[in-house]
């Protein structure tokens, strides 16, 4: 089962990942998360008392559920469909990447051409066949596959900040979310939407 997501990442690739801990900290001091609740072998943040001035819904009358089940067998059905708004936090020294079966082929960001092989070339990476380089067959942009330009729907980094139960484009941080993110690790974030 796949959810929809909202994923918040910095834009740089190359930032070193943030503690969870550290991160979880901060984001409860500003009232973006609450609670932590065990969910199998993970755990996942309750929208805190702040969620909805930090993250601006977008449309006339969105349908927001914030509260999770109390029955966690439901609960966790809840949160691996994306039925209600929660966050989870995740951070490791290994750059990831983060997309899902829908994602368009990304762009040169030298000539705007489209990168049809880029699946191939990101498993190889992946799979550790293959470095991150990445040469564009159309105007010889020499670079990394992580400067690649997938347009919202993809992205390579260290830390995510995952909100579940967002849709494309139903959401977005607002400005003092992006403020104190960038705060904290020194440069712009970045937001993808995908179904994971």
């Amino acid at each position: 089962m796949s959810a929809p997501k909202l994923l918040m990442l910095p834009a740089n690739p190359d930032t070193p990942a943030l503690a969870e801990d550290k991160l979880a900290e901060k984001l409860q001091a500003i009232g973006l998360i609450g609670e932590r609740i065990p969910l199998g072998k993970a755990a996942f943040y309750t929208a805190g008392e702040d969620f909805l001035q930090l993250v601006t819904f977008l449309g006339c009358s969105p349908a927001i559920e914030l509260d999770p089940p109390r029955d966690p067998q439901e609960r966790e059905a809840a949160s691996g469909a994306g039925r209600f708004c929660h966050l989870f936090i995740s951070s490791g020294e290994q750059l990831q990447f983060r997309g899902d079966e829908q994602t368009r082929p990304p762009c040169c960001p030298g000539c705007r051409s489209p990168e049809p092989h880029w699946k191939a070339r990101l498993q190889a990476w992946q799979t550790g066949q293959h470095g991150l380089q990445w040469n564009c067959r159309s105007c010889g942009y020499s670079g990394r596959l992580s400067d690649l330009v997938f347009r919202k729907t993809a992205g390579f980094g260290r830390t995510f900040l995952e909100i579940r139960g967002i849709y494309p484009s139903e959401a977005v941080p607002g400005p003092t979310l992006l403020d104190i993110l960038e705060a904290l690790t020194g440069g712009p974030w970045t937001t993808i939407y995908l179904r994971e």
